[in-house]
């Protein structure tokens, strides 16, 4: 029991002069606060660039997402268009139809009608009054 006390004495002796040989000096504290003064400093710093960079990048998610729900919009009036589109299709596609039963079923219409179609629509139309003399500069200048 002796000896296990005595090594336990000899190690705490031991213990308090590597601790006293580990005291740095002031001139070794002072450096190690400024170090650690500039290390606290630089860590603002980027703390700040950090919290710029965040609101940056907030404001452009903000951004995009009022792009996202304009296009989102818009995509939905053009599906809105389109089966509109659709439907109007169909619509006339049927009437087509339709009108070619109707035609087959009765040929003298489909003889009128071809006379029709195959004339000029408007009948005999008169031809446009001249509004604009094309000559007019020039015309002027000669009677002149």
């Amino acid at each position: 029991m002796r000896a296990c006390l005595w090594g336990v004495a000899v190690l705490l002796s031991f213990t308090s002069l590597i601790s006293a040989a580990d005291t740095p000096s002031p001139d070794q504290l002072k450096k190690s606060y400024e170090d650690a003064l500039v290390q606290l400093k630089s860590a603002q710093d980027r703390k700040n660039e950090l919290a710029k960079e965040t609101e940056n990048l907030k404001a452009k998610v903000e951004e995009l997402s009022k792009q996202l729900t304009a296009a989102q919009a818009q995509a939905q009036d053009l599906k809105r268009e389109l089966a509109a589109n659709g439907d109007k299709t169909f619509y006339l596609r049927s009437y087509h139809a339709a009108w070619q039963t109707f035609l087959r079923q009765h040929p003298e219409i489909l003889d009128r009608w071809q006379q029709f179609i195959d004339n000029d629509i408007r009948g005999n139309p008169e031809p446009m009054p001249t509004l604009i003399d094309p000559a007019w500069p020039l015309k002027r200048n000669a009677e002149g």
